[in-house]
């Protein structure tokens, strides 16, 4: 059980003037996937992008070979985040409508997780 829990894709972003960095944990023995939205400073953020940290990417397009994880909503902006997995992992946030987002929740779609510290 050496590697049971895994750091997948980690990036920083700013979303509606508020700071993120972006956390994958991976179980794949018990098949989780979970993406951590961690409010952090502008002081954090610049610091985290300084030490090597890279920003996350925001599409406006579908990623073709992502799996869809979860909806984020931040201050009326409303993004579906997909986990692409070519070479290395990474989070991609694709803005949508927010009506869109409401739908997708209420057609069971999680909502991302947001810690607030």
């Amino acid at each position: 059980m050496n590697n049971a829990i895994e750091i997948g894709a980690n990036c920083v972003v700013r979303i509606a003037g508020r700071f993120f960095l972006v956390v994958e944990i991976e179980v794949e023995s018990l098949n989780i996937e979970e993406f951590f939205f961690i409010r952090i400073s502008e002081r954090e953020f610049r610091a985290l992008l300084r030490a090597g940290v890279q920003r996350c990417t925001i599409s406006n397009r579908v990623p073709t070979n992502g799996d869809f994880i979860c909806v984020l909503i931040v201050d009326g902006e409303a993004f579906a985040v997909f986990d692409v997995e070519n070479n290395v992992d990474e989070a991609v946030l694709v803005r949508i409508s927010l009506e869109r987002a409401e739908n997708l929740i209420r057609r069971g779609a999680r909502r991302c997780n947001v810690i607030n510290r």
